[in-house]
């Protein structure tokens, strides 16, 4: 699960977006209600409130100052910092409020910016002096979060980073906008903001920062550690998770770190008092042979550790994932048929745990299948107890992980019961996490999961009873949610489609600035604008399928495009290349050639080689518009960029696995599978067969990034697991060598789309999307169709696919939606969510609909 999708929850129940749109609700801190002080202008920007000295011209960048505080000083923090700034005439900027505090500081949220509740910015390296030694005793036993970022400044809140102070942007290394500080030779460069301290190598301290530097560099382990750190498990901003070898011993543990201040819950509550909590649990289970043991805790400098016993297994999640039958090729009902038996003894194992927990009055809490831990020889031992309480006498606390904590605010005991519920069902078909948006679709997976499976008889009675889910009023009125449910079960896929695009239509939100319709999180990152996320991508999809245009829609996006300050993003799903190719193909020329213009206007910088946001999609979108608009300049621009691409794929093509042991990303977006859909589209152009050994070159670097399995499918390789999907994975793969093997027929490679298509065969996919799901691997089978003339079996396969979109279905006042990546919130893009589903849904019933641009839809021959 990608945790920092979390991050995104807060603000809105049904779609993701920024937390500080919900931070924005909560009170602020009393300075951010306050009129300007004569002299100074102030605002708000996003999460931070801005206080700026008129009088005081700052450089560009230099070295910054960071305040970090605990939620308890915040306030106290900021009253005494804000009032030195004031009378010093220091400009400064506070987070706005706790809950954006909070937002900061989550156990999942970004590490880079953990621990920043304050940032001054000194006028030159004397006042930069003069800062730090006026403030530290202002605010000495203050302190906060360890900024990973910074160098801290003695042992106060105070730390140190050079970086830019008003923001200039440049291109990284990839071709994609990023923040930027000056090089002494005027060029913009990259302002890195890891959660790692760096200064550039051109930038001279201050000589009275050597020691701090110094120290910092050599800073390791103390010698009386009394643990070898054998390698990391897990990282957040709560603190790491390590195997680690007792020296005194030699015997292997689990240690568990916590930083103060650092890793709060939703109430605030720190990774240090969570893991004093699960210390002090441990030792009441000791006695318990199912709860993982505990064998010490101990603080070293200001981190806590628990030391726990490495149990000799793996997760039940990952067990799940290795046997679970319908996600690989064709199971047989023998399989299927074990497997069920085993997740029904696994989780009554669990059950029986759970309720012994009970019995001595403590709720676990934190109920998933991560936290369960199987042994060698099959028995459950629970882990994780940081989240839990005693029931009798305290408040659940309403953490924990999504698709396992229940949507109301039952007791902590009943929240238990409910995660035993989900976890009954996520063997089968781990989906949850929707229950949250739609709380109909619990008895519809567990129905399901009893025509599917051999489960006992009662299974299925005894899962609702545990998971006792009422109406969800926040998706709809009963009646709206029971209409849904019906269209949903119906098998009327023309009135399905119809239901989802009234959905993305009544999703958009015009009045925004940064996004017209709901999607991924990605729209924050790339922004609201592109084709794989953005608006681009819907406004095409639903052209495309059949539901019409909407000009103000159209409009919105263009006036986005003129009004965008900085630098573009250019590529075909990120940027303006698709924005035009999406324009173009909806039928806006004019507003296609305008966005044309904006590229020309934005030079050509280093991109990437991939199709997603790189060269490869650039040169297949600048061909397209060379015949659109009959322009052989383009023309010529997309070959000179396939050459180049090709005399690096050549001479220093990608291995599938770098020196560092890390698998590189495979499959048509990211992948060489891409450059290979270009090589063959130029050969179509031109040809010219050297562009068809190119795209051959590029489809064998991807084919020797997948491995075969069991039953002689083909999958992507990623080194701790293996994909499928059309983004990352072996049906993009696919997609690309049957463009290929349109014009070049070779013995081994039919005998591999053999493979990948077979990889295509799983019934489930743990997400409905374009990108990385059902929708996608439906649409590769069906974009194969001219490779297996009258093979009957395709038909079966794609109408299976087409059938389990509805176990990811939700209502929404009495309409169908989808969610999006994470199941998490509903997403209307064309990437992740409702728009690309619908598109790949007409492309079943459209043969002249291609499932994604630049490939060549079923001929039908």
């Amino acid at each position: 699960m990608k945790l920092q999708y979390i991050e995104y929850c807060f603000a809105d129940r049904l779609f993701y977006d920024e937390s500080h749109t919900w931070a924005a609700t909560q009170a602020g801190y009393r300075q951010a209600g306050e009129a300007a002080p004569e002299g100074w202008v102030t605002g708000r920007k996003g999460p931070w409130f801005n206080v700026m000295c008129a009088s005081v011209e700052l450089p560009p960048q230099g070295w910054k100052i960071h305040v970090s505080a605990r939620r308890e000083n915040a306030q106290q923090v900021l009253d005494i910092v804000s009032r030195y700034c004031l009378d010093a005439k220091v400009s400064f900027k506070f987070l706005v409020s706790e809950a954006a505090f909070i937002g900061r500081n989550l156990k999942y949220a970004d590490r880079g910016g953990s621990g920043k509740f304050m940032t001054i910015y000194p006028a030159d390296d004397d006042r930069l002096r003069e800062i730090l030694d006026d403030l530290g005793p202002l605010l000495e036993g203050m302190g906060g979060p360890y900024i990973l970022s910074d160098l801290r400044w003695k042992d106060g809140p105070l730390y140190l980073r050079y970086g830019g102070f008003v923001e200039r942007m440049t291109r990284n290394e990839l071709g994609e906008p990023a923040m930027a500080i000056e090089d002494p030779d005027g060029e913009l460069v990259v302002d890195r903001r890891d959660p790692v301290f760096y200064v550039p190598d051109w930038v001279s301290p201050p000589a009275w920062l050597a020691p701090h530097l110094e120290e910092r560099q050599s800073n390791e382990a103390p010698a009386d550690f009394p643990y070898e750190i054998e390698s990391a498990m897990h990282f957040s901003n709560g603190g790491g998770l390590y195997v680690a070898v007792e020296k005194a011993t030699g015997r292997k543990v689990v240690l568990k770190e916590a930083r103060p201040g650092a890793g709060l819950d939703q109430k605030g509550r720190d990774a240090v008092s969570r893991l004093k909590r699960e210390h002090e649990f441990l030792g009441k289970l000791a006695d318990l042979d199912a709860v993982v043991d505990v064998y010490d805790y101990f603080q070293l400098w200001e981190h806590h550790f628990l030391v726990q016993e490495l149990v000799d297994g793996v997760t039940f999640n990952k067990r799940m994932i290795l046997r679970a039958p319908l996600i690989k090729a064709d199971p047989s009902e023998e399989e299927i048929a074990e497997f069920t038996a085993w997740a029904v003894d696994t989780t009554d194992q669990i059950v029986e745990v759970v309720g012994r927990l009970h019995e001595r009055g403590i709720a676990f809490g934190d109920l998933h299948p991560n936290n369960v831990m199987i042994t060698e020889d099959g028995r459950v031992k629970l882990i994780d107890f940081e989240l839990s309480t005693y029931a009798a006498a305290e408040q659940r606390i309403g953490m924990g992980a999504p698709g396992f904590v229940p949507p109301d605010q039952r007791d902590a005991l009943a929240a238990d019961r409910y995660a035993l519920g989900c976890l009954k069902v996520a063997p089968f078909v781990p989906l949850t996490v929707l229950f949250t948006l739609d709380s109909t679709r619990a008895e519809a997976l567990v129905r399901f999961v009893e025509q599917r499976f051999p489960v006992p008889a009662g299974w299925g009675e005894q899962v609702l009873d545990l998971l006792d889910l009422g109406p969800s009023d926040f998706a709809g009125t009963p009646e709206q949610m029971a209409r849904s449910a019906r269209l949903i079960e119906s098998g009327d896929w023309r009135e399905i489609e119809d239901s989802v695009a009234k959905t993305v239509w009544a999703s958009a939100t015009p009045d925004r600035d940064d996004r017209l319709f709901p999607g991924d999180v990605e729209q924050f990152n790339l922004g609201g604008l592109g084709f794989g996320y953005g608006a681009a991508g819907v406004l095409y999809a639903m052209a495309k399928a059949g539901y019409g245009r909407r000009e103000e829609h159209e409009e919105w996006l263009l006036s986005r495009v003129r009004e965008h300050k900085g630098l573009h993003r250019l590529g075909l799903y990120d940027g303006l290349h698709g924005i035009a190719y999406a324009f173009e193909e909806i039928g806006n020329r004019d507003a296609a050639l305008e966005v044309l213009g904006v590229i020309e206007r934005s030079g050509t910088p280093q991109m990437a080689d991939e199709i997603m946001t790189g060269v490869s999609g650039v040169a297949l979108t600048q061909l397209y518009f060379a015949r659109k608009l009959d322009d052989p300049g383009r023309r010529d621009l997309a070959i000179k960029i396939a050459a180049d691409l090709a005399d690096r794929l050549r001479h220093d093509p990608p291995k599938p696995v770098d020196e560092t042991g890390r698998h590189r990303k495979a499959g048509l977006l990211h992948g060489t599978s891409g450059s290979s859909l270009l090589f063959t589209r130029l050969y179509e152009e031109t040809g010219d067969p050297a562009h068809l050994d190119a795209a051959e070159h590029a489809i064998r670097l991807d084919l020797d990034c997948c491995t075969t399995t069991e039953g002689d499918s083909l999958l992507v390789d990623e080194g701790w697991r293996l994909m499928p999907y059309i983004g990352l994975g072996s049906a993009g793969v696919g997609l690309a060598l049957a463009e290929l093997l349109r014009h070049r027929r070779r013995d081994d490679l039919l005998t591999s789309l053999d493979g990948l298509r077979r990889a295509g065969h799983a019934e489930f996919h743990i997400c409905p999307m374009v990108f990385y799901g059902t929708a996608g691997q439906m649409g590769f089978l069906n974009h194969l169709r001219d490779h297996y003339p009258g093979d009957p079996t395709l038909d079966g396969l794609i109408a299976v696919k087409r059938e389990r979109l509805k176990l990811h279905m939700v209502g929404l006042r009495g309409e169908v939606a989808f969610p999006g990546d994470q199941l998490m919130r509903l997403s209307m893009d064309f990437g992740t969510g409702a728009a690309g589903i619908l598109h790949a849904l007409a492309a079943l019933r459209d043969p002249s609909l291609e499932l994604l641009p630049f490939l060549r839809p079923f001929t039908g021959r």
